[in-house]
């Protein structure tokens, strides 16, 4: 532990956070969930907690959990070490999760619903990007999968849950941003609006065409769930 180093950040969002690193772990954190002395906690902790917590994924890719922290109820995705290769292009392009909290800063920004991200941690093996962690707030809510294949719910709150995805994704397309990964299980009703998740995949800018391409793939994307 002496090879602990704390430095404090300002993100673009404005949210104050501790940024955080040790010999094999590197990371950010919102500093009311976590700070200088509850962070080394929590990483010495954090596979427990999610083992205790209710598990909601757990397969060769991921590891999700909901837990309670620090009076946070949260949920944690890790993403697993999956070989080699897999390991070195994501030490070279940066690990899921800290994109996850690169994009959801960046939703937030834009006024669109995301889970709050909390944290992100990521484990080194020598130079290797090992695995990683994303934290969010929970949210309450079905996955819209859940909703539109449920027999029992009326055809109105359905269509207008769609409705509220299609809208979301244009006004996604306006400001240049598209989600990459649109399927019905990656999308949450909280009972008001559609909440996104899984933003490792996310595009910002590009070309009007490129732009336009990203925006109708989000869109095939969704309502391909919606044939089955």
């Amino acid at each position: 532990m002496n090879a602990r180093e704390w430095k404090l950040s300002l993100l673009g969002t404005g949210r104050r956070t501790v940024r955080w690193e040790i010999a094999g772990y590197r990371g950010v954190f919102d500093r009311r969930f976590a700070g200088e002395q509850s962070a080394p906690e929590f990483v010495r902790q954090v596979d427990d907690l999610m083992r205790q917590g209710r598990v909601l994924k757990d397969d060769y890719a991921s590891f999700i959990s909901r837990v309670l922290w620090n009076g946070h109820d949260a949920v944690i995705k890790r993403y697993n070490h999956r070989g080699f290769w897999h390991s070195l292009r994501h030490t070279i392009k940066g690990s899921r999760a800290k994109r996850n909290w690169l994009n959801a800063h960046q939703l937030m920004s834009l006024k669109i619903a995301t889970p709050e991200p909390l944290a992100y941690v990521d484990q080194y093996r020598g130079p290797l990007l090992w695995q990683s962690y994303f934290v969010a707030r929970f949210v309450p809510g079905p996955q819209v999968h859940e909703i539109l294949h449920d027999e029992t719910v009326a055809e109105s709150p359905k269509q207008r849950i769609s409705d509220l995805v299609l809208e979301l994704l244009h006004r996604m397309a306006e400001h240049g941003v598209s989600h990459g990964d649109m399927k019905h299980t990656n999308i949450l009703y909280d009972g008001t609006d559609v909440v996104l998740t899984d933003l490792d995949g996310m595009r910002i800018g590009g070309t009007g065409w490129l732009r336009r391409h990203r925006y109708r793939r989000d869109v095939n994307r969704y309502l391909r769930d919606l044939r089955r």
